[in-house]
């Protein structure tokens, strides 16, 4: 039996104005069934690193697309921003140590990616969080365009704000962020990786479940000692042709990246859940591959590189 805690939220308006603003809680940009210690620093380049395999040096940044300035947003992209992030503990009765950050997709909450995560780390405390971003009644993580242009300012503001929430929280329950591994989903993955990319101290193991790159510019990174799986959907006509270009950017910083399809949409089922229990199983004790995944006929995989 899962017991959850709510640590208590610094303000009682806060939780009652979301409370009342927010909808019920869908966890991708279609919808889901219901069911940092680490200093924020600055990325810094170092030119004798060797080139990876996207031929740009460890460490040197990358412009995804030209930089245009922001439109100006129309009434559907005016959002309500709440100042505090919103988060939810869930304790199992044998714990093994195990930390897992949830970060949720759009629509979703700090609940939603619980019922997953519960089936590939049974006894693991899980760390659901909730963004702080609530654009035309729906949860995110940072201000959307459109559903591919991302507002570049909020999306590095919110990846700052994020790694400060987290790290103090850290600090203050005992968590050990470098032994964590975090999971986000659509908008949650793609905040995920902006904040590798933004602090690449932070996240050691990443799972990044149908994500694209939204930073138009990022910053040097050094990602070497960073595990990531990323899983796209081969259905998932919007999101999964940018899936790629992500897992390059990746590799290009260091990270060592385990890229994978599936036979299906945008929404998360069963075959993710076997994925990444394979991919965890492959994990040595420090984190590293220990052994090279493969997979059958109903998914495709890419070694990491």
């Amino acid at each position: 039996m899962v017991k959850n805690y709510i640590p208590g939220v610094l303000s009682a308006t806060v939780w009652l104005s979301v409370m009342f603003l927010a909808l019920p809680a869908a966890a991708s940009d279609s919808s889901l069934p219901a069911s940092a210690h680490a200093a924020v620093s600055e990325a810094s380049g170092n030119s004798g690193l060797k080139k990876g395999p996207a031929g740009v040096r460890l460490g040197e940044g990358v412009t995804m697309r030209k930089k245009s300035e922001p439109d100006e947003p129309t009434a559907a992209q005016k959002i309500i921003r709440n100042p505090q992030f919103l988060y939810r503990f869930y304790r199992p009765e044998n714990p093994t140590g195990k930390t897992v950050v949830l970060l949720h997709g759009s629509g979703g909450d700090e609940t939603s990616l619980v019922p997953l995560a519960s089936k590939i780390w049974p006894n693991a405390v899980l760390l659901g969080v909730r963004g702080r971003v609530l654009q035309e009644g729906r949860t995110r993580w940072y201000r959307s365009i459109t559903p591919v242009k991302f507002d570049q300012k909020d999306v590095r503001a919110e990846a700052d704000a994020f790694v400060v929430f987290l790290t103090k929280l850290a600090d203050s329950h005992g968590l050990d962020l470098s032994r964590a591994t975090f999971v986000g989903y659509s908008n949650g993955a793609n905040l995920l990786a902006a904040t590798m990319l933004l602090h690449p101290d932070m996240v050691k193991r990443a799972v990044l479940m149908r994500p694209m790159p939204v930073l138009d510019e990022t910053p040097a990174a050094n990602l070497s000692k960073t595990n990531v799986l990323t899983v796209a959907g081969a259905e998932d006509e919007i999101y999964s042709p940018y899936a790629p270009a992500l897992s390059a950017l990746l590799r290009s910083s260091g990270a060592r990246v385990d890229s994978r399809t599936v036979a299906t949409g945008h929404l998360l089922g069963e075959e993710d859940v076997r994925i990444v229990g394979e991919w965890l199983a492959a994990q040595s004790p420090d984190g590293a591959p220990a052994v090279s995944m493969q997979t059958g006929p109903a998914g495709s995989s890419s070694a990491p590189e």
